[in-house]
């Protein structure tokens, strides 16, 4: 065995590894806890509370945004001295209508669907990238894990469940984190026995980024909702006050989509429609496309 396998600055270096493991152990497992145990109860007490103001709240911050947007494409035609006629009303909607598709789905998605509907909804968005690099993940983990593969994989059977979990939740990132974690851990003394001084330093370097990483995401996620909420909730005057602030601001969408009615009738005598059929023949894209690109985009 050489002799820099003894050098004192090795001690400090595997001490600083150790720590480094541990850290990203212990900021995996805060997630996990979080994520599992302490966001489902606190979704559950604000949606007791305040469910139906944050629906109302949403339904009307799209048809606030999604009337405004009717506004301005039959302003930009009027500014530019065109005549609005039936056609090119019809085929404005028609162009708001695609716009603010994806806006409904996802409103239905969150208060309309079933939790196994908004499963299957959200698994259809991902892309063949994400879904590759979380199968290839998974693999990774479960020959690591798997009891079938690895005689000390019963140590790991709180990872093999959070494995299991991430992956049930397409969870990229967590599954990428474990795998950092599972993959530290693979590193026993018959390997670091042959690593010299600039290899620990490497090692080291790279564990403690990883761990400064999952910290952040951590740190980052305790200032998200529902967790900046979490003593809040236990408070009538907050949940008061919050109420009120939700009740103000579906108020000023009520009036900003009366204001915008009126501004509709006043451009195309007569009232906004309720949606139209978002499926386009080719004239109708090419108008689309023609209309985008030489009377919205021309303006700016």
């Amino acid at each position: 065995m050489s002799n820099l396998t003894h050098h004192p600055e090795q001690t400090q270096l595997a001490d600083r590894f150790a720590a480094a493991q541990r850290g990203i152990r212990e900021a995996l497992e805060e997630w996990h806890r979080l994520s599992t145990v302490v966001r489902p109860r606190l979704n559950a007490a604000y949606e007791s509370f305040f469910g139906e103001l944050e629906r109302q709240l949403q339904v009307t911050a799209i048809a606030s945004s999604e009337l405004t947007r009717r506004v301005e494409l039959l302003t930009i035609k009027v500014a530019r001295g065109e005549r609005l006629t039936p056609e090119i009303i019809a085929l404005i909607n028609q162009v708001v209508d695609k716009e603010y598709a994806r806006y409904h789905r996802r409103l239905r998605e969150a208060f309309d669907m079933t939790v196994d509907d908004r499963n299957r909804a959200a698994a259809s968005r991902i892309d063949a990238t994400d879904d590759a690099e979380l199968v290839n993940m998974y693999r990774s983990l479960v020959k690591k894990l798997h009891p079938d593969a690895n005689a000390d994989a019963s140590e790991d059977g709180t990872y093999w469940h959070r494995v299991q979990a991430a992956y049930k939740d397409r969870n990229v990132s967590q599954l990428r984190a474990l795998l950092s974690v599972v993959g530290a851990a693979d590193v026993d003394d018959a390997q670091t026995a042959s690593w010299d001084l600039d290899r620990w330093h490497r090692e080291v370097e790279v564990l403690e980024r990883r761990r400064d990483v999952e910290e952040r995401k951590l740190r980052r996620l305790r200032t998200q909702e529902p967790f900046v909420h979490e003593a809040e909730l236990e408070h009538a005057s907050w949940r008061d006050a919050h109420m009120r602030e939700l009740q103000s601001a579906i108020a000023e969408k009520e009036r900003e989509i009366a204001e915008n009615r009126e501004h509709y009738r006043e451009l195309t005598g007569g009232e906004v429609p309720t949606g139209t059929d978002v499926t386009k023949t080719k004239d109708e894209q090419t108008f689309e496309e023609d209309f985008m690109k030489n009377t919205y985009f021309g303006q700016r």
